[in-house]
């Protein structure tokens, strides 16, 4: 039975969260140290660089633990208990350049995707993203070959991206549990991406809201089923799709926990991170209609500034006040366009949450100028 559990990624605060919430012990090691991730964690630790080997032994310092659970940034890693997707399902689901092909042979709309050196039979504009990871930080639209070009010239690792056909719509994801030969579907979330009002990235992921309705419900859910139990997934899935005037496309897989975890959780009262070790025994949760609606909006620095004492105290009292999670250790230096806190609400409606979610958004940002 497992009830001790060593949570590992470049930040985890919300699965270490949901681990407690659902009873087990948690060991962290993040990158960030939040203040809330601290409170979660019956012991914490952060993450330096270090090798592989230094990470095995950070690891063996926290004694014998059930399982390992790997957080975003760690997907790939491959230790004793260790559950998640393997590595191969991992690298394989995750990659842009690969994905198409396996969606066009499912029959599965998705948005014409070539290398960059093919990049010009697609037309203008294109999206231009790093083959893995990245949350949209680092995507980019060019509309026309000048702009290609100066693409290019500026990024000598340009060949480890790939372009896509730009598409309009409203981004949206299926958050999945799965158990590798069969999946359900836990939640349908729209996504909140390149807000300015949040920051200054234009394709960066924001934050989401819970419950996501629309009269595609049925064809996202097929296609996320399908996906899931053809790659093989396991535990917390999610896929990415743009729904557009001419329907919906999948943009992308995530086979790992998403940023959508503390959305769903609220609006449907399911705990994910339990559903996530139950389905590595074969079983799937039951599907909970949302309750309520749910959103969390993601700050972004604007300017590099330091966390200093009273903008700490502003952020635990929203934390205390259950507005805000992510907090930032006091003394920490936040770089321009890093991520600086996370604002949650809930409400009745979509425009409900959104005005609350917003209206505590631009209350932090005005009292501690991030």
């Amino acid at each position: 039975m497992i009830k001790k559990v060593l949570i590992i990624g470049n930040s985890v605060r919300n699965i270490a969260c949901s681990a407690r919430k659902a009873g087990y012990i948690v060991y962290a090691l993040d990158c960030f140290g939040d203040v809330d991730m601290q409170k979660c964690a019956n012991k914490s630790q952060l993450l330096g660089n270090m090798s592989i080997n230094e990470l095995r032994h950070i690891v063996e310092s926290f004694g014998d633990v059930d399982a390992i659970i790997p957080g975003s940034g760690f997907e790939t890693l491959n230790l004793k208990n260790t559950l998640n997707n393997t590595s191969k399902i991992t690298k394989d689901t995750s990659d842009k350049s690969k994905l198409p092909d396996k969606l066009e042979s499912l029959g599965i709309p998705h948005p014409r995707t070539e290398s960059m050196d093919k990049a010009d039979g697609l037309g203008f504009p294109l999206m231009i993203k790093p083959r893995t990871g990245s949350g949209g930080m680092r995507n980019i639209m060019v509309r026309n070959e000048a702009e290609m070009n100066n693409f290019i010239n500026k990024n000598d690792d340009s060949h480890d991206f790939i372009a896509q056909e730009f598409i309009e719509g409203v981004p949206c994801s299926v958050s999945l549990i799965s158990t590798g030969d069969d999946a359900v579907a836990v939640a349908l979330n729209e996504q909140i991406i390149g807000a300015p009002w949040l920051t200054r990235i234009p394709f960066a992921y924001c934050g989401n809201i819970t419950p996501f309705h629309t009269k595609s419900k049925e064809e996202m859910v097929q296609y996320a089923k399908q996906i899931a139990i053809e790659f093989k997934l396991r535990g917390s899935n999610g896929v990415d799709f743009m729904l557009t005037d001419k329907g919906i496309k999948v943009l992308e897989i995530n086979p790992r926990f998403q940023g959508s975890l503390d959305t769903v959780e609220l609006s449907t009262g399911s705990n994910i991170f339990d559903a996530h070790i139950r389905s590595f025994d074969g079983e799937l949760p039951e599907i909970r209609e949302s309750r309520c609606f749910a959103a969390k909006t993601i700050i972004f620095a604007q300017k590099e500034f330091v966390i200093t004492k009273n903008i700490s105290d502003i952020l635990i009292k929203c934390m205390n006040d259950g507005k805000a999670v992510d907090i930032p250790r006091t003394g920490l230096t936040m770089h321009s366009d890093e991520p600086v806190t996370t604002m949650l609400a809930t409400a009745w409606t979509r425009k409900m949450v959104l005005d609350k979610v917003r209206q505590y958004s631009q209350l932090i940002k005005k009292r501690t100028e991030v």
